[in-house]
């Protein structure tokens, strides 16, 4: 039974419509509590009778709860967007993204007819789009449910998706479903668990053979749909249409003369979708938005589709996207799939790792959030020449220096004791394993043997880096030393290679470390200048900017590297923190929900939503989203603080004494801590 128009839902959501009902729950479109203007929300309810069985109450809690995982990584503008889960009168429920507009079955409801054929046409192509995203995550996400009801219409004549609820994520070693649902006019053979030969019944004695539902059968259901927003008749289920019987229910199709026949292209693309066998449908959405695009008037594209196109030997199984490598949390590289360290940067790569965030000096309202603290090694001092502090200098292009050519040894020539590549590989190992010591002092004895050439040079610096980023909380004056040291290097190593994008990119990261933010700025704009797509290195200087107090250049660079990659979570945070900085507190918001769907083991895309969430004082919702980030980062003490204020802004005292006691067990200094024991 739904709950009465003007219920307050978690403290913060009034239920102003019932948007539908069914026999698991009720859609409520909410308004949020004290928000000018009103901002509104689409919430869930799981709603579970006393009369439920115990085992068919866990299944409806995990099915819902599935659903909100998978969700959670979602993000595309043709989805609906998940925004919160919380429980409520012992109930479940979820927020998510209000899309307002009319579903497709209202929509054909209100026709009595047939609805128009390009308009259709275009709404399907955009569910494509959807499909193709949900299809390429990984694993791949099967809709499993697609029909005229769970198709949304906005007023912008957008389409939006609005129904998750029995979707799952594609398992290839899976034989067939653990659940097979959905309804039955619109679900593909293989929803039933098994296909059966074309012509023969499904009988116990001929169950047909085992399949799971994949990409392909969201194919399928799309295509029904089509069938019924083109004729106004429910398709037949689990039945493929003949050849001219769409056309014979709808003749104001459009049609091609072929030969001595008349073809309707888009009859076509829906009989090729709802074959009965997958391999013989469309093999991806994304085949079949380019279908479907050839059927809008004007198109000079080839007006016939093949049915079926493939034979059954020819069977395409879903493809996953190809991989996408992680992103280093120091510079932000996207690095190739499989990789476990940075090419640029040797920072080992995993998911959810700490971002060392800029420290914004301009202005000083907060300290910044503070990198995984590296525990110390303690090697004896790397001897290296002593040199002058490094100056700063106009940012203008360096001048390469004229070097002799290095003469190449032929490659038959056997290798030598002298010729440096033992020492080479040494120094490679070294780094490696982190004793930078030893990696120094390998690089410097092949320079002696071989001379400076660029890849010794550039390791050399990233040697001298690495160690000095190792002694940045424990020895100031050994971090800047090598860091000066490491900034020599990269620079000598650019005069060796016309393309020294790395080396450059490096030097970079050395003056920023260093606080030299005209050479870093000159030193990335170089990087730029051979990398114009490359989005780390507009984070880079996203970053500069922002530690100088440069919002509107920061934004700029932010906004640039999010039209290369609009999936960099590092990005989304650092634009979230500096609308923070800036009072855009509603943006940051909307921002920082992108950055924890795009990656959401970033405690630090939960942490910054948890402020943004503090500045609108929405002190409930910042605790979830801190919640969040204490799970994927409970080693950092400012989580733990930033509770401690909630708490104490909620009057929870007993709570608020005991973040305070969690954040002063990882960080005796922290100030914020200590001033919130003063109070408690």
């Amino acid at each position: 039974m739904a709950l009465p128009i003007g219920t307050i839902l978690d403290g913060k959501f009034k239920i102003v419509q019932i948007l539908g009902e069914g026999g698991m729950g009720t859609v409520y479109k909410v308004e949020q509590v004290g928000t000018t203007p009103p901002y509104y929300y689409a919430v869930k309810e799981l709603l579970i009778s006393p009369n439920t069985s115990e085992e068919d109450r866990k299944a409806a809690i995990e099915r819902f709860n599935k659903e909100i995982a998978l969700l959670r990584g979602l993000k595309h503008p043709r989805i609906a967007a998940l925004m919160l889960p919380f429980q409520d009168r012992g109930n479940y429920y979820f927020a998510m993204e209000f899309v307002p507009g009319r579903s497709l079955e209202k929509i054909l409801e209100n026709s009595n007819g047939p609805l128009p054929e390009e308009q259709t046409v275009k709404w399907m192509i955009q569910v494509c789009e959807a499909l193709s995203y949900i299809h390429s995550r990984n694993p791949p996400i099967i809709l499993r449910d697609l029909k005229p009801g769970n198709i949304m219409i906005t007023p912008d004549n957008e389409v939006q998706l609005i129904d998750f609820g029995i979707a799952r994520r594609f398992d290839p070693n899976k034989r067939t479903n653990t659940e097979n649902l959905g309804t039955i006019s619109y679900a593909s053979p293989e929803h039933l668990g098994s296909i059966t030969s074309p012509g023969q019944r499904r009988t116990a004695q001929n169950p047909g053979k085992l399949v799971q539902t994949d990409a392909r059968s969201d194919i399928y259901s799309l295509g029904a749909t089509m069938y019924h927003l083109l004729t106004n008749y429910e398709p037949d289920p689990i039945q493929t249409p003949a050849p001219g019987s769409i056309l014979a229910k709808n003749p104001r199709l459009h049609t091609v003369k072929a030969g001595n026949k008349n073809l309707c292209p888009v009859e076509q693309v829906i009989i090729k979708a709802m074959q009965q066998a997958p391999e013989q449908r469309f093999q991806s959405a994304e085949a079949m938005r380019v279908a479907l695009q050839h059927c809008l008037p004007n198109s000079v594209a080839p007006t016939t589709i093949q049915i079926p196109a493939l034979s059954p030997a020819a069977t395409i199984l879903v493809a996953n996207r190809p991989g996408v490598g992680l992103v280093c949390p120091k510079c932000g590289l996207q690095n190739r799939p499989g990789a476990k360290f940075c090419q640029r940067d040797g920072q080992p790569l995993v998911q959810g790792v700490a971002v060392a965030p800029p420290q914004v000096r301009v202005p000083p309202a907060r300290s910044s959030i503070q990198a995984r603290p590296v525990q110390p090694i303690r090697p004896r001092p790397i001897q290296a020449r002593p040199v002058q502090s490094i100056q700063a200098r106009p940012a203008q292009p360096i001048q390469a220096r004229p070097v002799q050519p290095i003469q190449a040894r032929p490659v038959s020539a056997p290798a030598t004791v002298n010729d440096g590549s033992a020492a080479y590989r040494l120094g490679l190992q070294n780094l490696a394993n982190k004793n930078y010591v030893e990696a120094v002092n390998q690089f410097k004895l092949v320079l002696q043997q071989r001379g400076p050439y660029y890849d010794v040079l550039y390791n050399l610096g990233r040697a001298y880096r690495q160690y000095g980023q190792s002694t940045k909380e424990t020895d100031k004056r050994l971090f800047s030393e090598n860091l000066k040291f490491a900034a020599e290097r990269f620079e000598e190593a650019t005069r060796y290679k016309a393309d020294a994008l790395d080396a450059y990119f490096q030097l970079g990261m050395c003056y920023r470390d260093l606080s030299l933010y005209a050479q870093a700025t000159n030193a990335f704009k170089q990087a730029q200048s051979l990398a114009p797509q490359d989005s780390a290195i507009y984070y880079q200087l996203g970053l500069l900017a922002m530690e100088q107090g440069n919002y509107r250049d920061a934004e700029a660079y932010f906004l640039d590297g999010l039209r290369i990659n609009p999936d960099h979570a590092l990005i989304l945070i650092a634009i979230g923190r500096l609308y923070i900085d800036t009072k855009q507190t509603s943006s940051a918001i909307s921002t920082l929900r992108q950055a924890t769907q795009r990656d959401p083991a970033l405690w630090e895309g939960w942490y910054e939503l948890g402020r943004a969430h503090m500045k609108a004082r929405e002190w409930k919702m910042a605790l979830s989203a801190l919640e969040e980030a204490r799970k994927a980062g409970p080693h950092a003490p400012e989580i733990y603080s930033a509770m401690a204020t909630c708490y104490l802004k909620m009057n929870k005292k007993v709570e608020a004494r005991h973040m305070v006691h969690e954040t002063l067990q990882r960080d005796p200094k922290n100030a914020e801590a200590l001033r919130l024991q003063k109070q408690l």
